[in-house]
């Protein structure tokens, strides 16, 4: 019976640090994905917000990655939450593909 009991909570165990992977890596590809190659920004941290986005209308559960250096013109911090299932749910600044794209295209000869 116990021996039982351990399998089920060791297989629990196992797929709970499954999708904790899953999210985790689903998280750090959207931002990859937002930011491009030899993205303009760098120092990053990344945490999962249990209690919810407080700045975010209705709280949602967030990976919330944190960039606090940036070359950005006029951005001192770029923030990008991601839900548990990989998607984007909003960045700060809000316009941070528009400013992304001028740094890009300032970059070019």
């Amino acid at each position: 019976m116990m021996a039982r009991l351990f399998k089920w909570l060791l297989l629990a165990a196992l797929l709970c640090a499954a999708f904790v992977i899953y999210s985790y890596l689903g998280a750090r590809i959207t931002a990859g994905k937002v930011l491009g190659p030899n993205p303009p920004v760098s120092d990053r941290t990344i945490e999962f917000a249990f209690d919810g986005v407080p700045d975010l209308q209705g709280r949602p559960r967030a990976w919330v990655i944190t960039y606090r250096a940036s070359r950005l013109p006029g951005v001192r911090r770029v923030q990008i939450y991601v839900s548990p299932m990989g998607e984007l749910i909003a960045t700060r600044p809000a316009d941070l593909s528009t400013r992304l794209d001028a740094w890009e295209k300032s970059r070019l000869p």
